[in-house]
């Protein structure tokens, strides 16, 4: 049976994203590299990280508390893993701690706060995220928002066009004829203008990349749309470790290179439409 959904079915299914933290109303600097997540399971566990280091821990919920328990045994490491960045030092990884006290000193604390009886609520800003809100009985606040809704494998994404930071290029003529279809098999099929094609797509919380991306038709179309077809192929071929943003108001989401620093990002938007 399905866990009961905590803080209203948010905690059901989705992807949080720690977004800042504060301990007695004094704000942490979350470290640029860190990328601090989680999410319930309906096997009773949890699992997240705490910045850089994963982890898997029962969990009990309801709709307004949530215990975190005993750690068990780690989910498994993906058999894959993204290609390295080209510029930036992307996300941090356990190994990186031990060589900077930032980033140990964050986890220690993010660790503290994760820990005892967290009560659950929320606060909706029209035009934003829902946050979450998790507080312990110590004074620690994680403020979060969601970067996967539960429905997620039900959206057909739309690819509407490339970024560059916070810089939008022109919208891909191909419209809806270029969508990903994601599958919580760890496939993803869609269309990218003129052909068919599928790839595999591993999440790890926050993040995401494509392997063995390939087209499946060898249809022809006008020429713009076969040049943005290939240009769309070709990036998913780099297999390159995007954050990825699922607004679960706007039904908008972002892919972005993840390098650990905003000035270089490329990436995606896409909009979610109905399947047909």
């Amino acid at each position: 049976m399905p866990r009961p959904a905590g803080a209203g079915g948010l905690l059901s299914g989705g992807v949080w994203a720690i977004q800042a933290f504060s301990i007695d109303g004094h704000e942490e600097t979350l470290p640029s590299q860190a990328r601090g997540w989680i999410a319930l399971h309906d096997d009773g566990t949890a699992s997240g990280s705490y910045g850089c280091t994963p982890f898997h821990a029962q969990a009990e919920v309801t709709a307004t508390h949530l215990t975190l328990g005993k750690e068990v045994t780690p989910l498994p490491a993906p058999s894959r893993s993204p290609a390295p960045p080209s510029e930036g030092p992307g996300p941090c990884h356990p190994e990186d701690i031990a060589a900077d006290p930032t980033l140990a000193d964050f986890e220690k604390k993010v660790k503290a706060a994760f820990s005892g009886e967290l009560s659950l609520s929320t606060k909706h800003t029209p035009g934003y995220s829902r946050e979450l809100h998790m507080k312990n009985q110590q004074g620690h606040d994680i403020q979060l928002a969601q970067a996967r809704r539960a429905d997620f494998f039900q959206i057909r994404w739309q690819l509407v066009d490339t970024t560059f930071y916070d810089e939008h290029g022109p919208e891909f003529a191909a419209g809806d004829q270029m969508y990903f279809d994601f599958h919580d098999n760890g496939q993803v099929s869609g269309k990218l203008g003129c052909n068919d094609f599928t790839a595999e797509a591993t999440f790890t919380g926050t993040h995401l990349y494509f392997d063995e991306a390939e087209l499946t038709t060898q249809h022809t179309c006008s020429d713009k749309v076969m040049k943005e077809e290939a240009s769309v192929l070709a990036t998913l071929k780099k297999s390159l470790n995007y954050s990825y943003w699922a607004e679960p108001e706007t039904l908008s989401m972002s892919l972005n290179e993840d390098l650990a620093f905003p000035a270089r990002e490329h990436g995606f938007s896409l909009r979610g439409i109905p399947r047909r």
